[in-house]
């Protein structure tokens, strides 16, 4: 289904370009900070491409758009690229949606708090190196400058 925002093809096993495939009603409400359209698919929702990350996914008929000129009213063009059908929102889960026979039990989804820690970029450890070096050329300048004692 074209559920996903991003509009990246990569190659499949076949030689074929696809997009981001996500199973029907694998669009789940998410906060906006996560995703502007609110609605994110988590990776066991998402069939191509394999082992993909959470996917943010296009925003919900009938409801304000972020990614349109005007959030309000989307033109014909931003509701093609930007709005996806009703078939996208739920809480199916798994690659292949059974039969479903009404609203799924248990607790409802919410934004994840992720617990890993940031890491630090490059930029700190080049920064940090570079202090580094400049103290060691520091020092060996000072103590070559010293007077020599006999």
């Amino acid at each position: 289904m074209d559920c996903g925002i991003d509009t990246i093809e990569t190659q499949d096993e076949t030689g074929a370009t696809r997009g981001i495939e996500i199973i029907p009603k694998g669009c789940r409400p998410v906060s906006e900070s996560e995703c502007l359209s609110g609605y994110m698919a988590p990776p066991v929702n998402v069939t191509f491409p394999k082992n993909a990350l959470k996917q943010c996914c296009k925003c919900k008929t009938g409801e304000n758009c972020p990614f349109c000129a005007n959030p309000a009213v989307c033109t014909t063009e931003e509701k093609k690229e930007f709005v996806a059908d009703e078939n996208c929102f739920g809480y199916a889960t798994g690659p292949s949606p059974g039969p479903s026979l009404g609203p799924s039990p248990g607790p409802s989804p919410g934004p994840s708090l992720d617990p890993s820690p940031e890491k630090p970029s490059v930029n700190y450890y080049l920064i940090g190196g570079g202090f580094v070096i400049l103290i060691l050329i520091l020092t060996i300048v000072l103590i070559s400058r010293r007077p020599k004692s006999t």
